[in-house]
């Protein structure tokens, strides 16, 4: 994991974890952490948006949301990757 920020819940960490195993996924690098209410259980994972390069999502922990942003390499495994999160964390 890189980026400014390294820690995390455990419950979203072991998510972290499992995406960096995904096929296709070359670098996890973590983004701000805010504290807010959210509806999703800790460990959530969910896709907000494809970009060029790989997928921008949100973690959901018991304190709050994390944004994170999934390198993914080559970029035709892109939609690869989000189906395969998507499923996992429905």
């Amino acid at each position: 994991m890189l980026g400014k920020h390294r820690s995390l819940d455990k419950d979203l960490k072991r998510s972290i974890l499992w995406v960096a195993k995904v096929p296709g996924v070359t670098k996890i690098v973590l983004g701000l952490s805010e504290c807010c209410r959210h509806k999703y259980p800790p460990g959530h994972i969910k896709v907000r948006v494809n970009v060029s390069g790989g997928l921008k999502v949100n973690g959901y922990s018991g304190k709050g949301v994390t944004d994170i942003f999934i390198r993914v390499d080559p970029t035709n495994l892109t939609d690869k990757v989000r189906d395969t999160i998507s499923d996992k964390f429905i």
